[in-house]
């Protein structure tokens, strides 16, 4: 009797624990605008505020993709979803900031390309600026 009351529990806690699994979803979130200075200083740390939109109440923030080679620097914002919360409100795209931290670490010049979306074509959009590094002054 005491096994079988055993596996009875054990049912039901598995079967239990599978509908309270979290599943989270990320997907990259358009970005509508970034704050940066016109030139950048060699070694300088720097904060940018990067605006993106929401498509519901639901996305939050998770960090960014950021790919660099040599002096171009592609850049994206991570959003992630629990696909479990039910009461998520479609906003339409509600703005949201996050800040971006970086360190100069080139003497030239970087060329920034912020992920906007994709085109009606399906081709990948940039917010690209070309941002020029001076030296420290002493």
């Amino acid at each position: 009797m005491k096994k079988l009351l055993l596996l009875i529990f054990l049912f039901f806690a598995l079967s239990c624990s599978k509908d309270r699994s979290n599943s989270t979803i990320q997907e990259l979130a358009s970005i509508i605008a970034v704050d940066l200075p016109e030139r950048l200083v060699y070694g300088q740390a720097y904060e940018f505020d990067v605006h993106f939109k929401k498509t519901t109440n639901c996305y939050y923030f998770s960090g960014f993709d950021v790919s660099k080679k040599n002096n171009k620097i592609v850049v994206g914002v991570v959003n992630s979803l629990n696909t479990n919360d039910n009461n998520c409100i479609a906003t339409g795209y509600t703005p949201d900031t996050a800040k971006l931290n970086f360190v100069v670490e080139r003497e030239d010049f970087y060329i920034f390309k912020f992920w906007q979306g994709r085109s009606s074509v399906g081709e990948d959009r940039f917010l690209t600026k070309e941002i020029r590094i001076v030296p420290p002054e002493n």
